[in-house]
């Protein structure tokens, strides 16, 4: 009550129930202090991340309006207005559909769906981005895994995914190139989407699946710094894991959901 969120209850060793009731509480305390921080980082995050476009819209709207009246400057001025709001608003949009992920919520509950088939429609439609941009995009779903997932977040995941090396996963030299694939390995599904670009360093991993973090060599790209947020967020909602790994060259990330879990927590 007075802010002190690191107190725990101690614990005997004796594996009575009165140390499985407080290794309960201390999970349960665990947990909350994670959110509590949370809300404070998104709170800082969001003043830092969002003041800076703010200002920059309406300084040129106001530099727009403090000129001589002209049709096409105000239309130029109106268009890249409408293009800021656009990124503030999928910026918001993200933020929401994190909040939801974490609160429970999965838009229509738990399915059995076929995995591998949600991963090659999603890098179906990512084809056009990536031979438009030059980017090699391959897709490898050898088997049908069927998996207990809501369909909708985990298409988004593995879209986040792929969106993100299309992005920032690009060689100095020579031909870009993402592979996608899905595989079962004993009760776990694993997806895979590696690039061949600079990859993301040891340190720096970690940092990056935290919300609106854009590491350096990414500032240049237009984005929030939600996309791998997103994505771990999907993963803790299926009791599952995310990794950032090195491709040898480049960033290879990996979730790892179980096939089979039931209400919240893994099977044997």
């Amino acid at each position: 009550m007075l802010g002190d969120l690191a107190g725990r209850l101690d614990i005997a060793g004796s594996g009575d129930e009165f140390d499985r009731l407080a290794e309960s509480l201390n999970a349960m305390l665990d947990r909350i202090e994670h959110l509590i921080y949370g809300i404070k980082d998104v709170s800082d995050n969001i003043a830092h991340d969002l003041k800076t476009p703010l200002t920059r819209l309406r300084n040129r709207v106001e530099a727009a309006l403090s000129g001589p009246a002209d049709a096409a400057r105000y239309r130029a001025t109106l268009e890249a207005t409408i293009e800021e709001s656009d990124q503030l608003i999928r910026t918001f949009n993200a933020l929401l559909s994190i909040a939801r992920v974490e609160a429970g919520s999965t838009d229509g509950g738990m399915t059995e769906v076929d995995a591998s088939a949600i991963v090659h429609d999603v890098a179906e439609l990512y084809e056009p981005v990536a031979d438009e941009t030059g980017v090699e995009l391959s897709v490898e779903t050898p088997e049908s895994i069927t998996i207990k997932a809501s369909r909708e977040l985990l298409g988004q995941a593995v879209a986040n995914l792929i969106d993100n090396a299309l992005k920032h996963g690009r060689p100095d030299s020579g031909q870009a190139r993402i592979a996608v694939s899905t595989a079962k390995e004993g009760n776990t599904l694993v997806i895979r989407v590696a690039d061949n670009g600079h990859g993301i360093p040891d340190a720096d991993r970690e940092r990056a699946l935290q919300r609106f973090v854009r590491l350096e060599k990414s500032r240049s790209q237009p984005g929030s710094g939600l996309g791998l947020s997103l994505a771990a967020a999907v993963a803790r909602l299926h009791n599952g894991t995310i990794e950032l790994g090195d491709a040898k060259p480049g960033l290879a990330v990996t979730l790892r959901l179980p096939i089979h879990w039931v209400d919240g927590a893994k099977s044997s």
